[in-house]
Parts: structure tokens; C-alpha cells; sequence
């Protein structure tokens, strides 16, 4: 997608007059965060909710959504060692669910943690060692997270998991549970979530815009530039805008990088090279049974499951399947040309199921149809130092005054939705 940002355009714009021209290269608008329809069901291509976190963002959300939008209430859990964990982390269950050793670790570390001095984490092992303890953090996260990026912790950014892991640690958990303050309103399984399945978001958004405005199946293949703006846009197999005035890019910033012309000089390009993306695989299996679980979404820590997390879209909205019928999104975490990249389809699938009936989650016999979808650019992974990589990148594309960046991809940052739309915000208001 490359366009300028459509969230809160539709009143600016008709206030205005600001004409908007958004080139999407597939063939609907919201990138990673469609909805599919298969038959009778629908579902998202991940596991997307809105959290509560910004007031006029969500003011937004629902003057754009209206009752379309849906308050649910429906936590998640966390399946590891043959126990189903509560998430966020309850006292009371996760000290059903631990061995009596590990509780007594748990206390231990967490009273320790007490009377250390904290020094400042250089990577995510470290910061999950430093405010969860060793036992909480080897038993959820630090195997979560190797699934998840594909590399060791202690290699990534402390910023690796945005805000989703705060408050895990004993004294949050026991604050929470004395005081209730927490501040974070998510921590409670509460979200927002379109009737219609996440991708209505966007739809919505184009609609206000106006289809006429939109380009579906143009994916965009350079930017002209003369060093210091970008003078004309071509894309769709030869297709030219010439009048360009402002761009804002939702672009991986690879792609951006390598479509610019002239090209960049070869130390940016080097770096642009070196930054990569974690990819996701997502199997979405038809089940002949009313419902999976009650979770917002399952997470899978433990190395013998190929997957990390499952969500089934009934539990955020009962239009997504029918009624004696539900389906999960199992989400495969993989980097180009690594073991998973190259499994076949059907392997792939029997190492999933085998494992999910093995542990009891279903039957064989209740799975309609199964299919793959794949979704590239998931993650970017935050490697430690990345920061000092796109201070550089960012340096030299803040020479093109018309341009501007937004998004996980764009900005090489593990944003979440609320993050991403919060930005948006702020970012048309200084340009307009």
C-alpha cells in the first residue's frame, strides 16, 4: 500500500478539498489486516483486536464503526506443559498449574528482585530475566519468543514485544489483584472488535474516502526522485502520476529502499539488506463442532508445537462462522529459507493436527477443510543495535520532504493497532 493514510480523512478531506489517491497492490485495502471469506465462515489474517489505549483513537473507531464495533470480553490462555495458564497471569492459577518447586522459585526470585538494584537490560532475555525472574520468564516467554523471531532473546531489542508482556511479574500480579491498578485495560481481556471481522476497519475507511479513489491490483514500482522530493510515482506496469504533492508510505522499508530511483547509496542499501522480517504461515482449519475454546486467543510456548498461537474469530464476533460451526487461525512463525519455508503444505498440517489431538483440543474427525494463507512482513525483528541501523536509513530518507513513513513495515517497529492508527492520527493533522 502506498498512500496517504485514509484514517480520519473522511471530514479533513471534505473540509479541505484535499484530493486522496490510495495504490494498493493486492486486490482489497488492509494489507496484513484483511478478512477472508471461505463459505460460511470469515476470519482475519492474524490475531487483530483494538485495545482502549488512545481516547480520540477510539472516538474515531467508533464514529467509523458505529454498532458495527463490539466490546468483548474474552481472555486468552497460555498452553504449556500439558497445563492451560491463564493470560494475563492469575495468582490463583498459576500456582495451581506450577509445580511446588517453581512456585517456591517464583516467590523466591520475586522477593530477591525486591532488594536488587536494577541496571539498564541490553536485550529482551535480559529485561524478562530483570522483571519476571528466570522461572516465570524461561516457562512463558523466553521459548515464545524464539518461536516467535526465530532467534535467541538475548539477540533482540528489549522493545521486541511492544507493551503486550507488562505486568507479568508477581508484585503487578499481586497489586492487581489487592488494589486493581493496573493501568493497562487490555490486561483484563477486554477489547473492541468489528462485527464484520477486522478487515471492515478498512473497509469503512476506504468507503470514506470513495472507491473512485482507491487503486486495487496497482502495486507501486518506483518513486522518481530529484534528491530531495519525490517527483512522480509509477506503478501498475508502467502507469505514471506525475503530480505528486505528498506521500505517505505504509510500505516495508526494504521495498521502499530498492524502489527508489535513483537509488540510494550502497551503505543504506547494505543496511536495508540486513534487516529482516519474520513471516507467517496461517493454517485455517473448518471445524464441525460450535466452538474450539472460550479464548480470545491460545499461545503455545513449548518446542514440540510448529505453531505459537491459535485464535478462533467466533470468540471475538458470532458472525464470523455459523452456529454449530466454528474455525481457528493457527499462526506458523518462519524466515525465508529456513526448515518451516520449505515444509510442504500437507506435512506441515499433519504435524498441527497430530498435535492438537494428541493434547485433547479436538477430534480429527470434527475438521471439514483446512487451507494455508501466507503473510509476509509480519514481524520485523528488533536485533539489538537496530536502533543505530535505522537512525542512518531514516537520516538519509528524511531528505525527500514530501515522503513520510507509517506502520509495522515503514517504520521497522513492533507497533500495535491503536499504536499504528495513533500515529496515523498525528500524522495527518501536521500535515494538513
Amino acid at each position: 500500500m502506498l498512500a496517504l493514510q485514509v484514517w480520519q480523512l473522511d471530514t479533513m478531506q471534505k473540509k479541505k478539498n484535499i484530493p486522496v489517491k490510495l495504490y494498493e497492490s493486492s486486490n482489497d485495502v488492509g494489507g496484513n489486516c484483511k478478512t477472508i471469506t471461505h463459505g460460511e465462515f470469515s476470519f482475519d489474517t492474524g490475531a487483530h483486536r483494538f485495545h482502549d489505549k488512545y481516547d480520540q483513537v477510539t472516538f474515531e473507531i467508533k464514529n467509523l464503526l458505529g454498532d458495527d464495533l463490539l466490546h468483548i470480553n474474552a481472555p486468552s490462555q497460555i498452553f504449556s506443559q500439558g497445563h492451560l495458564i491463564d493470560f494475563p497471569l492469575n495468582l490463583k492459577n498459576l500456582f495451581v498449574n506450577l509445580e511446588f518447586r517453581q512456585i517456591l522459585k517464583v516467590v523466591y526470585e520475586n522477593c530477591i528482585k525486591i532488594l536488587k538494584i536494577n541496571h539498564h537490560p541490553n536485550n529482551f532475555q535480559d529485561l524478562a530475566y530483570q522483571i519476571y525472574g528466570k522461572t516465570l520468564a524461561n516457562t512463558f516467554l523466553i521459548n515464545y519468543t524464539k518461536k516467535l523471531w526465530g532467534q535467541n532473546p538475548s539477540t533482540l531489542e528489549t522493545t521486541v514485544s511492544g507493551d503486550r508482556l507488562k505486568n507479568l511479574d508477581l508484585s503487578s500480579i499481586l497489586s492487581e489483584l489487592f488494589f486493581k491498578s493496573s493501568k493497562d485495560k487490555h490486561l483484563d481481556g477486554s477489547f473492541y472488535y468489528p462485527k464484520y471481522g477486522f478487515g471492515s476497519i478498512f473497509s469503512k475507511m476506504r468507503d470514506s474516502i470513495g472507491s473512485e479513489n482507491v487503486e486495487l491490483n496497482s502495486p507501486v514500482e518506483e518513486l522518481i526522485h530529484d534528491g530531495r522530493k519525490i517527483m512522480a510515482i509509477i506503478y501498475n506496469n508502467g502507469k505514471i502520476v506525475s503530480d505528486v504533492e505528498i506521500i505517505v508510505n505504509s510500505l516495508p522499508i526494504n521495498i521502499i529502499m530498492n524502489i527508489l530511483n535513483p537509488s540510494p547509496p550502497k551503505d543504506i542499501l547494505d543496511i536495508i539488506d540486513s534487516l529482516q522480517y519474520r513471516s507467517l504461515k496461517i493454517c485455517v482449519c473448518y471445524l464441525n463442532k460450535p466452538y474450539f475454546s472460550q479464548n480470545a486467543s491460545l499461545y503455545f510456548p513449548d518446542k514440540e508445537f510448529p505453531f505459537t498461537r491459535i485464535y478462533e474469530p467466533k470468540n471475538r464476533s458470532k458472525k464470523m462462522a455459523p452456529n454449530d460451526k466454528t474455525c481457528i487461525v493457527i499462526e506458523i512463525p518462519y524466515t525465508k529459507g529456513d526448515k518451516i519455508s520449505s515444509q510442504p503444505q500437507t506435512k506441515l498440517y499433519e504435524d498441527i493436527i497430530s498435535k492438537l489431538v494428541e493434547n485433547k483440543f479436538m477430534n480429527k474427525d470434527e475438521i471439514i477443510d483446512y487451507n494455508f494463507f501466507n503473510m509476509d512482513y509480519a514481524y520485523p525483528v528488533q536485533e539489538v543495535d537496530i536502533e543505530k541501523k535505522l537512525k542512518h536509513v531514516f537520516s538519509y530518507l528524511k531528505r525527500f520532504n514530501n515522503m513520510y513513513h507509517i506502520g509495522r513495515g515503514a517504520e521497522f517497529k513492533y507497533f500495535h493497532t491503536h499504536n499504528i492508527l495513533f500515529n496515523a492520527h498525528k500524522l495527518v493533522r501536521g500535515i494538513i
